[in-house]
């Protein structure tokens, strides 16, 4: 499957005009049409598509598939995605930028800024003992607050969040923090890496140091200085119908997700989900990677120092416990053995920056759940292979 991506880097990177490399570049594409198109025919994925940037350039952008089903809508370069947990690198940076202006220290005490932690307990067997220390800033951008989600377990705790509806029928952050407040942790703070609902905290952190709505902070000092124009928690009207149906992958026939899964995005609420709420288009995620994949700045524009963003791509779990060995994670970011840094959605959506390499890949779907399904690493690997190969033959 790599062809198709060396031939593409060698056309753009050598000025070979030739047929030769055009025949090349059509036997790639006719590869990579197959590999991509096969599970919409086989209807594993309604529509599905992939970016690859490399050294300046997109060197490939494909779609495959439809938006709505029912209706036969293609999904277009300016579709909309929910990117659900990929909302939490863009929160983290953030975060990192009240670190650099000192409106915020990463070994901060929560409870500092939020109160409403300040009598936290953790749960140990059947008591609620002291926490041995308290939750930082870091634990939240990490995940090791001690938090959890709700919804991936059947705890003591995550029944809690369950019976008080934790995320669900929660008026704003705020009323998520006040209710979290009065739960049990999980775990003790700094002791244990435990995917959860940290950055809705950090989220709410954000707006009570910076005087705004999450929403308004991110306009403002995010997607404004990037130029990303379709990124939000909720489309206007105008914009509704550019955001494709989402789909039930564990049900025959693959029918449309319940949906109430899109209700915030849909529709204007105070809830504004720092963890899991956003919407944007692959062309404004490639803006965000682009400015991470150039340490912080894009188009002149500085949204974090080099030093801020090498150290959120840096590991922090340290002697943090996790289930593998091998799992590590910065401040927002999983990074991976092969030197890139990324993280993935709800709904399928995926991306990845490797800075060594210079490249992003971003892989967007709308799929519920999609655990297990494997196209968008393949894509990863492949074209990093594909990268390799070029680099040698050059």
């Amino acid at each position: 499957m790599y062809k198709w991506i060396v031939t593409i880097l060698v056309c753009l990177t050598w000025t070979m005009a030739s047929t030769s490399c055009a025949q090349q570049d059509q036997e790639a594409m006719a590869e990579l049409t197959k590999m991509l198109s096969e599970p919409v025919e086989n209807e594993e994925v309604i529509g599905h598509e992939a970016l690859i940037y490399h050294q300046g350039q997109i060197v490939f952008r494909e779609r495959y598939g439809l938006a709505d089903r029912d209706k036969k809508t293609p999904l277009t370069k300016d579709t909309i995605f929910r990117i659900y947990s990929m909302s939490k690198p863009i929160t983290s940076v953030a975060a990192m930028q009240l670190v650099e202006s000192g409106k915020l220290k990463l070994d901060d005490p929560v409870h500092k800024h939020l109160p409403e932690f300040a009598e936290l307990t953790v749960l140990d067997g059947d008591a609620e003992v002291e926490p041995t220390r308290p939750m930082t800033v870091r634990d939240l951008m990490r995940h090791t607050s001690g938090l959890t989600y709700g919804f991936f377990g059947d705890t003591p705790v995550d029944k809690q969040y369950k019976q008080n509806q934790i995320m669900i029928l929660d008026r704003n952050l705020e009323h998520t923090v006040t209710k979290l407040g009065k739960i049990p942790l999980l775990h003790q703070p700094g002791q244990r890496f435990h995917y959860s609902i940290s950055t809705d905290v950090l989220g709410r952190l954000i707006e009570v140091v910076s005087g705004k709505r999450l929403g308004e902070y991110l306009q403002a000092n995010v997607f404004e200085p990037l130029g990303m124009k379709d990124t939000s928690f909720y489309l206007p009207a105008e914009k509704k119908k550019r955001m494709p149906q989402m789909y039930d992958s564990q049900k025959k026939g693959m029918p449309l997700a319940n949906p109430m899964l899109s209700y915030r995005y849909l529709n204007k609420t105070d809830y504004e989900s720092g963890g899991a709420g956003l919407c944007s288009t692959i062309e404004d995620f490639l803006q965000f990677s682009k400015m991470l994949l150039n340490r912080g700045t894009l188009n002149e524009k500085t949204v974090l120092s080099p030093a801020s963003v090498k150290q959120m791509f840096t590991n922090q779990l340290g002697d943090v416990k996790e289930s593998s060995d091998s799992f590590r994670f910065g401040l927002g970011f999983r990074c991976y053995d092969e030197g890139d840094y990324g993280w993935g959605g709800f709904a399928g959506t995926r991306f990845w920056i490797h800075p060594e390499k210079q490249t992003v890949v971003i892989y967007m779907t709308q799929i519920h759940p999609y655990r297990n399904r494997a196209w968008a690493h393949e894509l990863r690997r492949t074209a990093y292979r594909a990268i390799d190969k070029l680099t040698v033959s050059e």
